[in-house]
């Protein structure tokens, strides 16, 4: 599973940056969170324990700050969820019923014009005609990227799936947490209670 989710997060990481550059900053600050959720051809089952799949970021990794921070809260914004769902933590994969991995990363925005194409970057210049789509005063801002699975060990995630955000303000731990819990809820909206 964890293989899934890399690929999955690989996949997904080189689409937001496309996406960044190609469509991403022109929808300025209030751009919704991209989902994509897991479309399991498995059908839901019962359980009642989990254990995570994925290690927790550090700066003994040498994981950047930012990071360490997003993950941690990632982590906590998922284990609050399941636990509100019934569902019961225990130590290693080998114990649990389920397997929950997931791995954030943050996008930073970059626009960057063609030189060999005025007209490219004059459709984004406050000076142009009428008529043109313009960049917005925020294109500097990141976008943080997530993906979560959660499945039997050593098989495909059975709910979850990625989610893309703008964040603003990425300092502001409240701006954060709304993004996590959004996208968290969002993506896990079709996870049962424990059985």
């Amino acid at each position: 599973m964890r293989n899934r989710i890399s690929r999955m997060a690989s996949g997904l990481l080189a689409f937001a940056g496309l996406v960044g550059l190609a469509g991403g900053a022109l929808t300025g600050c209030s751009s919704p969170t991209q989902i994509d959720r897991i479309e399991s051809r498995t059908p839901p089952v019962s359980f009642q324990t989990y254990a995570w799949g994925t290690e927790v970021l550090s700066a003994d990794t040498g994981a950047p700050a930012q990071l360490v921070e997003l993950d941690t809260e990632l982590r906590q914004t998922l284990g609050a969820l399941l636990q509100s769902r019934g569902y019961r933590q225990v130590q290693g994969v080998d114990n649990a019923q389920m397997v929950v991995d997931y791995q954030i990363a943050v996008v930073e925005e970059e626009f960057a014009g063609d030189p060999t194409n005025e007209s490219w970057d004059a459709q984004f210049d406050s000076n142009a005609q009428s008529g043109v789509v313009e960049l917005p005063s925020r294109t500097g801002a990141p976008r943080v990227t997530l993906s979560v699975g959660i499945g039997p060990q050593n098989a495909m995630p059975i709910w979850g799936g990625s989610a893309t955000k703008l964040m603003v303000r990425p300092e502001d731990k409240n701006e954060r947490q709304r993004i996590l819990n959004k996208a968290i809820g969002e993506l896990l909206q079709d996870l049962p209670p424990a059985s």
